[in-house]
């Protein structure tokens, strides 16, 4: 039996959709399960043991035009016969791709879909969490969902072997402490301010004595360096300089929460990390501004501390351009970080000097 599963397209989004996936294999633990996403969501779905296979589909370029998608189309009828298919995408163009590669049972979000589809469920009224709104579907099309189910980031073998290598370049040894921040973010009012990361690594450092581990893509670079920048402002007159491990750029996704999974903590705003490292099992600080945590927050088999800061007169998930002079995240301060990450748990019973 094959079934095939067009996914979202973002990295939180795929995260929510797992476990829709696992309740599939459950139901049919022999089938091939295929899905459908960009080509950047490869390592994370390829790690999943529920999934047999991965078919890249990108709209905004292997796919862009209208003769790019009638081969994909072809693609997806010679890779079949479909039994099943389940559309988590919101796409019209998506549910016709399911029509037309002669996917028998075609379960999906009705709404603006229905043609295309053989069985169409109702769309939630409410807002719901993406994970519960996923969930949603599943038991619209006869499955019995979990209470309160988790999304799992999953891994394959030789992650830890690489992770380490990379630690060990970076002169940390196998078991060292460390606690990682992830700087950036898709959007500016997600990121808290750099000066504030700052703040929160020197009194880490101060009172622990551990290397703070910054992650993030290459285009994070900039913001790295004026973070490196700003502790040298804060430590120049004789202070303690928090060791700092550079890792922007440097690491793959699985790897990435890897190193999440076994830090004393991640802090981060709303990001794809922050998916990855509650997915992961990690503990997690996240800092929400214009996005709302009861949609969209890590919802992962991990320990997560959330934080948010909504302005006067704003209300969230906000979508405007009109954003407030002072910033977002901005009244979040180091102290109410470093706060939330002792109450995870994180740190070790004695202070720095007894280290």
């Amino acid at each position: 039996m094959k079934i095939l599963v067009v996914m979202k397209n973002w990295l939180g989004d795929l995260l929510f959709q797992m476990p829709a996936l696992d309740l599939i294999k459950q139901k049919y633990p022999s089938a091939e399960i295929f899905c459908v996403a960009p080509e950047r969501c490869r390592e994370i779905l390829e790690a999943n043991p529920a999934v047999s296979g991965f078919i890249a589909f990108d709209e905004k370029s292997t796919h862009r035009f209208w003769f790019h998608r009638i081969g994909f189309v072809f693609h997806l009828r010679k890779l079949g016969p479909w039994q099943e298919g389940y559309l988590f995408h919101r796409s019209r163009s998506r549910a016709a791709f399911l029509w037309l590669a002669g996917v028998k049972k075609r379960i999906g979000f009705g709404r603006g879909r229905k043609f295309f589809l053989t069985e169409s469920v109702k769309e939630p009224a409410e807002k719901l969490h993406q994970l519960d709104y996923f969930m949603e579907l599943m038991k619209g099309a006869g499955y019995q969902v979990p209470v309160s189910p988790k999304y799992r980031f999953y891994f394959r073998e030789g992650d830890e072997v690489q992770a380490l290598k990379i630690l060990r370049q970076e002169g940390l040894a196998e078991g060292a402490r460390y606690v990682c921040f992830h700087l950036g973010a898709n959007w500016e009012p997600k990121r808290w301010p750099v000066s504030h990361f700052a703040k929160l690594a020197v009194k880490i450092f101060g009172k622990w004595g551990v290397p703070i581990v910054v992650t993030g893509s290459a285009g994070d670079r900039a913001i790295f360096e004026n973070f490196r920048a700003e502790i040298g402002r804060l430590t120049g007159n004789g202070g303690l300089d928090p060791a700092v491990v550079d890792l922007v750029g440097k690491t793959a996704l699985r790897i990435s929460a890897w190193i999440y999974k076994n830090a004393m903590c991640l802090v981060t705003g709303d990001s794809g990390p922050m998916h990855m490292a509650s997915g992961a099992g990690a503990r997690v600080v996240a800092l929400f501004g214009p996005t709302d945590p009861h949609l969209t927050g890590p919802r992962g088999i991990g320990k997560d501390k959330v934080l948010q800061y909504v302005p006067s007169g704003y209300s969230i998930p906000f979508f405007g351009k009109e954003l407030p002079e002072e910033g977002w995240l901005s009244k979040i301060t180091p102290e109410a970080v470093f706060e939330a990450v002792e109450q995870l748990g994180a740190f070790p019973p004695q202070p720095r000097q007894n280290l």
